[in-house]
């Protein structure tokens, strides 16, 4: 865990991986913790349930042992759907041929292959376009039966057995949320995972069927819902308001929507999390180069370095870390990349927070605090920021303003510490209770971090004990 006076080289940007069969053992998830590994990113569209649990274990193992903190995220497979298997994977699709996309339980060749939605026939019609493998491969509908819908290809591939299918304007009548999701979160929670992550969202319904879900099962989890449909741009703030974070997931969207406009997108879905301090995941094809290769593209590393100038808080690897060739060594250059990007954040983040008060009415206490703290540091130099919480909102807030120190949020509760680790510049530490006064308690937790002079900055809001105590910002001076 990065933070004050702790793991000085890794940046602010938290970094999620996904854990495969090039990573799953205890031995490589250390490596990945240590080359900057804030969250452990499970995707259930693969895998069966008892390997999941041996690798939370592994994780929750590997994470004690090197007293790092390190959240599991898992992710449900929504509403995918998926070719199966093929005899002689890879396939080579070429312009021109001839595939028959079949509803039939079958090993695909590359004429015929399988896949798994029983209503394609029905949704689709002649002249549609239908997608493969993170949009990579186009075929167009030439003709429909009851099982089977022939295509053309027209953008030629290499195809692997369960790779995704997108079908960009097509309402599949198919819920988001769906049975098997609810199995993977009800085993998922059951195993103590700290946040899901929601395929396929399109409006807040979604994001709702799985809280209450997960509530039936006396669970309340951070919900990450992924954006990855056109539709869920325009309910997205209603979305923002359902979910506890985003994931811009960029490979399905970017099927879903022209691919000129995924890099305006992607902004846009920054300032409006950010606006909100809700935490943003950036994901899909960040350092894809490095699945083989030990260095990224130059392209690549400004991908990861614009993501962060627009403000995301936590980059995201798949492939990379799941079944690439060298997992620590992407995980390690994300965490140089954003070390060496982070301070040339402009302050016209700052001016997208600020106008967002104008914009949202009425303003909280904790938006004026996190005000007087910015502008606070632009006038003195503390060594730290501290901020005690029970929800993780304040800490989240104050962090919106990517603030040049870490945000060290200190709170009794396990869960919401790591919940904190979605979010950008917020090291979270957990405490024994919740404080009437938190002046000592930020000393000595400095203290142990070796810093024991200077300035620290402490925000105090009302309190169990003192409910009725005003939202306040204390200047610490240390040493003294």
């Amino acid at each position: 865990m990065a933070g004050n006076g702790i793991g000085a080289q890794w940046g602010r940007t938290k970094i999620v991986c996904t854990i495969g069969p090039a990573s799953n053992s205890e031995a490589m998830l250390e490596r990945l913790i240590l080359a900057g590994m804030d969250i452990a990113r499970l995707n259930f569209s693969h895998g069966e349930f008892e390997e999941h649990a041996k690798v939370i274990t592994r994780l929750r193992q590997a994470a004690s042992s090197l007293g790092r903190r390190v959240a599991i995220m898992a992710d449900l497979p929504g509403p995918k759907i998926r070719i199966g298997e093929l005899a002689d994977a890879p396939i080579e699709l070429e312009p021109d041929d001839r595939v028959v996309l079949s509803t039939d339980d079958l090993i695909g060749t590359k004429d015929r292959i399988s896949v798994g939605f029983e209503r394609l026939p029905a949704v689709l019609s002649p002249g549609e376009r239908v997608f493969l493998a993170d949009g990579t491969i186009e075929l167009e509908v030439l003709s429909v039966d009851t099982v089977d819908v022939l295509t053309r290809v027209l953008a030629g591939g290499e195809l692997r057995s369960r790779k995704g299918i997108n079908l960009p304007g097509v309402n599949l009548g198919i819920s988001a949320f769906t049975d098997r999701d609810r199995e993977c979160l009800e085993f998922a929670l059951e195993h103590g995972v700290d946040a899901v992550s929601q395929s396929f969202v399109s409006t807040a319904d979604d994001v709702a069927a799985v809280r209450q879900a997960a509530a039936a099962l006396g669970h309340d989890p951070f919900i990450v819902a992924k954006i990855e449909r056109a539709q869920a741009l325009d309910h997205i703030e209603a979305i923002l308001e359902a979910a506890d974070g985003i994931m811009v997931a960029r490979g399905d969207l970017g099927v879903e929507i022209p691919i000129e406009r995924i890099a305006v997108v992607q902004k846009e879905l920054m300032n409006q999390a950010n606006a909100c301090s809700k935490p943003a995941i950036t994901a899909t094809h960040m350092l894809e180069s490095m699945v083989e290769q030990r260095r990224p593209s130059r392209a690549e590393a400004t991908d990861v370095a614009n993501a962060i100038l627009d403000g995301t808080d936590c980059v995201m690897l798949s492939a990379e870390s799941a079944v690439g060739r060298f997992p620590v060594e992407a995980t390690a250059m994300l965490a140089k990349i954003a070390a060496a990007t982070e301070p040339s954040q402009s302050d016209w983040k700052l001016n997208e927070a600020l106008a967002s008060y104008g914009r949202a009415g009425d303003v909280e206490p904790v938006d004026l605090i996190s005000l007087a703290i910015h502008h606070t540091m632009e006038r003195i130099d503390p060594e730290a920021v501290i901020v005690p919480t029970r929800s993780g909102h304040t800490a989240r807030n104050v962090a919106r303003f990517r603030l040049p120190v870490w945000v060290t949020a200190l709170s009794a509760f396990e869960s919401t510490c790591q919940e904190l680790q979605f979010s950008y510049g917020i090291r979270a530490i957990e405490v024994d209770e919740d404080l009437a006064d938190w002046s000592g308690a930020a000393r000595s937790h400095l203290a142990e971090i070796g810093i024991t002079s200077g300035l620290a900055l402490l925000t105090q809001g009302p309190s169990d004990d003192n409910p009725d105590s005003s939202h306040r910002m204390e200047i610490l001076e240390l040493g003294r």
